[in-house]
């Protein structure tokens, strides 16, 4: 669920998630204000970190000082992601919850102003969130057809693909603007967000598993053979597969460690309001923001051909 949403449990009179009355009634010396406050700056200071690293990332792929794959075609597609979440989402999540904690007056004098700040914010948020998880769910499915000896990303179906992944977060967020007015919506989109990531999680751990009996098969046939051929399928190189599936699982491993603390906080906050949740909701904001200014990092440790392209495009700016 996006992070302005869930202040819908702090205030009950409020009509709208966003609402620029959900802290103007509060203690700003609270605990929970403090947290809210601290948590603003950290992911503030993230948003430039997010912004360069993931488009250095996206210079390095698309100078084509490498071949590029159907990996990074939907590694790209990722990437762009965590690049709009620091150009907007967290600029404007930062700013919103500044204001709230910090001037009234500004709330007073532009409650529309503030509301709109806190409206991009939650809507951004939830729109990358969902695009997030269907991108790394297409990225799960592409290595276990590229360890299959397949053909899954086409022309036409990263097309499709792109369609796919876009229209994936719809049904979100249109539940989403209308629970700004319907506040009985927020457990219809809770349910939605469970859904969707409960299914895309089934398809990632199915896709890894396909993948695991892949490269475990051709374990035991170079073993028993000293070969390294299957079902008559050209030889793989194990040690190469191995480490880009290892990649691929940091990756996840990470998305996992960003993500489910925010949605299983988000589901004990629409049970209870105690304050120590909210402190435990607002920390486990700064995780899934974090993720946008870390992956580019994680690229750049685990993916040579990233590392090697990177260099060269260093080399070619100093010339």
């Amino acid at each position: 669920m996006s992070n302005t949403s869930c202040h819908m449990c702090t205030n009950k009179k409020s009509t709208s998630p966003n609402s620029s009355d959900d802290f103007s009634g509060q203690n700003l010396d609270s605990p929970v204000n403090a947290l809210v406050f601290s948590t603003a700056v950290v992911i503030g200071l993230l948003s430039p970190l997010a912004i360069v690293g993931n488009a250095l990332i996206l210079a390095t792929i698309w100078r084509r000082t490498f071949l590029r794959t159907s990996f990074h075609f939907v590694l790209s597609g990722l990437v762009v992601t965590d690049f709009l979440t620091g150009l907007i989402s967290q600029p404007f999540y930062a700013s919103f919850h500044l204001i709230n904690t910090t001037n009234s007056a500004v709330i007073q004098d532009n409650p529309k102003v503030v509301n709109a700040i806190g409206f991009i914010a939650g809507l951004s948020t939830f729109l990358f969130v969902n695009v997030t998880v269907a991108t790394m769910t297409l990225l799960s499915v592409e290595r276990w057809s590229h360890m299959s000896r397949r053909s899954f990303l086409t022309s036409q179906r990263r097309y499709f693909a792109s369609i796919v992944i876009l229209v994936f977060p719809m049904p979100s967020l249109v539940v989403y603007i209308l629970a700004l007015s319907k506040p009985a919506l927020w457990y219809t989109l809770f349910q939605i967000t469970i859904t969707n990531l409960s299914f895309c999680y089934l398809i990632i751990s199915l896709a890894y598993f396909k993948v695991y009996k892949i490269v475990r098969r051709h374990q035991l046939q170079i073993q028993a053979n000293g070969i390294s051929q299957s079902f008559g399928q050209p030889a793989i190189d194990l040690a190469k597969y191995k480490k880009s599936v290892a990649s691929m699982l940091y990756i996840f491993l990470l998305f996992s460690i960003s993500f489910l603390p925010f949605a299983v906080s988000n589901a004990v906050v629409l049970i209870t309001t105690h304050e120590d949740t909210l402190i435990a909701l607002k920390l486990s904001t700064v995780f899934v923001y974090l993720s946008s200014s870390l992956n580019p990092v994680l690229y750049f440790w685990r993916m040579r051909d990233i590392r090697n392209g990177f260099k060269q495009l260093l080399a070619s700016l100093r010339t």
